[in-house]
């Protein structure tokens, strides 16, 4: 094989690899993709071959004659949140054991956004569709079934179409209880005066965790006060105005519960700027538990989202390489990690 030589203008096609193996063109496809019988000392030949002319396979052609594009889409809702870089770890380790590869699209939360990803895997661009959703709209179901293909949908809170028999699969996180347990920790260290950033309103996946803290403060028999909970967006930006303002209250609270850790880092800059201390002046609270609440020492939730990633990939998998016909609703519960933010309350 060696001083084999082609023109520079030449693209190298699976023939030529053929030809100079001295196999047929369906033996190199074989040993190539794996596919059937072919003999050790042959497979070696055709990828010997295959090296020496630079062969790049054609994976348009391929797609056209198997229908499969060996391509897994995880759609996110934004590349702000560090949250989703564990399930994007989670996922590509996952299928690319398979042989799969990963595309990232962006939905930001959109119905729109998501419906898009939906319609790509109904033309066939993917073979299956990993979608963190915001939306719980009846149109999204009815693409979802119209699209044939495995899904699975990855919520950020308890997923409300979880067992009812729909054709996709659901990996959730019990976010409800996740802010019960970071309420239930400021209240048993004495906070009577708690706040909340209560995120994006009209939205399922902060409305379940504004449930959860009205829940635990009816529980302490504690009263619901309006000007103490900031609905804003779950940026850091959203963050930092709503925790100046609830810091510049008059009866100011103790502590402020936030619904992510955007929001937490947001309200520590704000108290910062003020002339506040953390946790001297105000106790706080995040939910994601990224790199810089860590840092910053900010107690948070560890809402687990490799092994979510993890998970849906797994059930991605069961349906495209091992063809399993049910589907699975999987539910996660995050981990409270105290630190110095919320330690203790000034008397």
């Amino acid at each position: 094989m060696e001083g084999h030589e082609k023109p520079a203008n030449h693209r190298v096609s699976i023939n030529d690899v053929a030809k100079l193996a001295g196999v047929s063109v369906g033996t190199v496809s074989h040993a190539l993709n794996s596919v059937g019988y072919v003999k050790q000392e042959t497979r070696e030949k055709i990828i010997r071959a295959a090296e020496t002319l630079n062969y790049v396979p054609n994976r348009a052609g391929r797609i056209l004659k198997t229908r499969k594009t060996d391509l897994i889409m995880l759609a996110i809702p934004d590349t702000s949140n560090e949250i989703y870089f564990g399930m994007i770890e989670g996922v590509q380790k996952t299928i690319k054991e398979y042989g799969y590869s990963l595309l990232l699209y962006y939905t930001n939360g959109l119905l729109d956004q998501e419906l898009g990803a939906v319609r790509l895997l109904q033309e066939n661009v993917i073979d299956g569709l990993i979608l963190v959703h915001f939306s719980y709209d009846k149109r999204l179901i009815d693409e979802i079934i119209k699209a044939g293909n495995p899904v699975v949908l990855l919520g950020m809170c308890n997923h409300l179409w979880a067992n009812r028999g729909y054709p996709f699969g659901t990996v959730s996180i019990d976010v409800y209880q996740g802010i019960l347990a970071v309420m239930q920790h400021l209240l048993r260290i004495g906070h009577k005066k708690i706040g909340y950033l209560a995120g994006k309103a009209d939205t399922e996946v902060y409305g379940q965790r504004h449930q959860a803290y009205m829940e635990a403060l009816k529980s302490a028999g504690l009263e619901y006060r309006q000007e103490y909970v900031s609905w804003n967006d779950y940026t850091e930006m959203g963050g930092y105005n709503s925790g100046r303002a609830l810091y510049r209250l008059e009866d100011k609270p103790t502590a402020i519960c936030c619904s992510n850790d955007l929001q937490a880092i947001g309200c520590w800059e704000a108290v910062r700027d003020i002339g506040g201390c953390i946790p001297d002046d105000l106790a706080l609270t995040g939910l994601d538990n990224i790199n810089i609440s860590r840092i910053l020492n900010i107690t948070s939730l560890d809402m687990r989202e490799m092994e979510m990633g993890i998970s849906a990939a797994n059930q991605m998998m069961a349906h495209l390489v091992h063809d399993e016909k049910e589907y699975e609703d999987v539910y996660f519960k995050p981990n409270l990690i105290v630190r110095d933010s919320s330690l203790y309350m000034k008397r």
